[in-house]
């Protein structure tokens, strides 16, 4: 009878887990919906406008959608500019910073200061957005004598401040992962701590750290309110290409100046789609290439 009990115990317990695992796998997929209903909804509001100009949305280099005129060069060009110069800022940053709290700075000291650093993260973009106006443009103004302190600098300067955390916060845990018998390793043989960092725990944790960094990248390409602050939302491309002290305007930028203006079902409102799956195009590739560094980094760190 008790055996009977057990086996009954043991089949409800068995079904709840199924209808648990039932809910958990529901709820995954309505997800996997949701962005392909998204996805689906961009990319069909997009092809009027795709379908009219062309490759001209994409390499046309004039932005004045008022007057007709839908090339979205300077918008791409502005994001990646801004996105490049704030990780080119970001990356020694967050990985010498990664590498000091998981190899240099005492434990208890690293885990007051790695919380700290990751709420950075959950700092609304717009307080990033009113500090780039306020404090970092005025002061790139008067330290290059410029007329407008908005400018692709300051964005890089305040995105760069957005996503540090992302990849300290990464690039620390798979620096923390590489197998301490690695280290023993080279030790034995005579190397120095920054020896061993050097030759083998960032060859080692490579995979992570570049992920860390195409997440922050995807991150600092989607980011909206802190750039359209920061920018000075101007259409052109920089002259000479590389001066990041002109205005630029971004893709997100436009989409959010605009969209709230634009009369529904007009060339207009189907562009702004179309930057929309450009946006979408680049975000996409962007974190599907830091999943794929991710699903590298575990075979690197396996344990001896």
């Amino acid at each position: 009878m008790e055996e009977t009990l057990k086996s009954f115990d043991f089949l409800k317990s068995l079904r709840r887990m199924d209808w648990v695992k039932l809910i958990l796998m529901t709820i995954a997929s309505l997800s996997i919906v949701i962005v392909l209903l998204i996805a689906l909804f961009t990319i069909s509001e997009s092809i009027p406008a795709f379908s009219s100009l062309g490759l001209d949305l994409l390499l046309g280099d004039r932005w004045a959608p008022y007057y007709g005129r839908y090339g979205a060069a300077p918008l791409v060009y502005g994001s990646l500019i801004v996105v490049f110069g704030a990780v080119l800022i970001a990356v020694p940053l967050g990985v010498l910073s990664a590498i000091s709290l998981a190899e240099y700075m005492p434990r208890k000291l690293g885990e007051v200061v790695k919380p700290m650093i990751e709420l950075l993260a959950a700092i609304p973009s717009i307080i990033y957005g009113f500090l780039g106006m306020v404090f970092i443009a005025p002061a790139i103004t008067k330290l290059f004598g410029i007329s407008l302190g908005r400018t692709a600098l300051t964005g890089s300067i305040v995105l760069s401040m957005m996503i540090t955390p992302t990849i300290v916060s990464i690039s620390s845990e798979v620096i923390s992962s590489v197998p301490r018998e690695y280290r023993m390793a080279a030790i034995a043989l005579g190397a120095t701590k920054w020896q061993v960092i050097r030759g083998v725990v960032i060859p080692t944790a490579l995979p992570g750290i570049a992920a860390s960094i195409l997440l922050a990248f995807g991150r600092a390409v989607g980011e909206t309110v802190a750039v359209l602050m920061s920018c000075g939302c101007v259409a052109k491309i920089p002259s000479p290409p590389w001066n990041l002290l002109d205005p630029v305007h971004t893709l997100t930028a436009a989409i959010a100046l605009d969209m709230g203006e634009v009369a529904m079902g007009s060339m207009h409102y189907h562009v702004l789609f179309g930057l929309g799956v450009i946006l979408f195009v680049i975000t996409f590739s962007v974190n599907t290439a830091a999943w794929l560094l991710m699903r590298r980094a575990p075979r690197r760190l396996i344990k001896v």
